[in-house]
């Protein structure tokens, strides 16, 4: 994002992230980014719907807000993990540049091995499916919510805008309408956030909606389900 200043951020478990000036706003918490992103979108989300699921060897996931990438980073570590093909799409209204993403440096916290694949996940096309690796494929779409029309099917619904604070437009009712269309039945919507009205409008959506435990420094999250038909 062009003319925005952005700085980097050490977070309370090592972890980096950025801080962007405009929307007084960090991509992730402060009290652990890694450690809220496998909290919230790993644990709450992916790893839930494979329990669910436990004989399903491909899913597909949604992101809305592809920020820094870490929550692509960690789903393909992920899928390698445990051969389950995903095929991950992601809409960015703000994309951050390749220099900006390099200078996050997740392989300093997650590893060597990390590096070359956030170096996929960083060099990868926008706008097309690419396989970043055997088990993990990208698209990456720099859209604005309003303007997005889903094409797939999602099993796995990774909310994680920046919040309502900031951005109160892509936390109404109707933002999530679109998405939540999608999600299949037995599907797994999740978010960072609590709200009363997010959980009221996903429940007027047909989802069954729970206040489970949050990440450090969060004491609730929202995770809903799509009944199976």
């Amino acid at each position: 994002m062009k003319n925005i200043k952005k700085s980097q951020f050490q977070t309370a478990d090592g972890s980096p992230t950025l801080y962007m000036e405009k929307f007084d706003e960090y991509y992730h918490s402060k009290h652990g980014a890694v450690q809220e992103a496998e909290h919230v979108y790993l644990k709450m989300g992916l790893e839930h719907w494979i329990n669910l699921h436990p004989n399903i060897k491909k899913c597909h996931v949604f992101e809305m807000g592809f920020g820094t990438g870490l929550n692509a980073l960690l789903t393909e570590q992920k899928a390698t993990q445990l051969l389950l093909d995903i095929d991950y799409y992601s809409i960015e209204a703000y994309p951050l540049t390749p220099i900006e993403l390099n200078e996050v440096n997740y392989n300093d916290y997650l590893g060597a091995k990390a590096k070359g694949v956030f170096d996929c996940i960083i060099k990868a096309p926008w706008e097309i499916l690419y396989p970043v690796t055997t088990h993990f494929s990208l698209k990456k779409m720099n859209c604005r919510l309003e303007n997005y029309i889903p094409e797939a099917t999602i099993d796995v619904l990774y909310y994680d805008a920046f919040g309502a604070r900031t951005q109160p437009e892509i936390w109404e009712d109707h933002c999530f309408k679109p998405l939540v269309d999608k999600l299949n039945p037995g599907g797994v919507f999740v978010t960072y956030a609590a709200k009363g009205s997010v959980r009221r409008a996903l429940q007027n959506l047909g989802l069954e909606v729970a206040l489970v435990p949050g990440p450090p420094g969060k004491r609730e999250m929202i995770q809903a389900y799509r009944p199976l038909l």
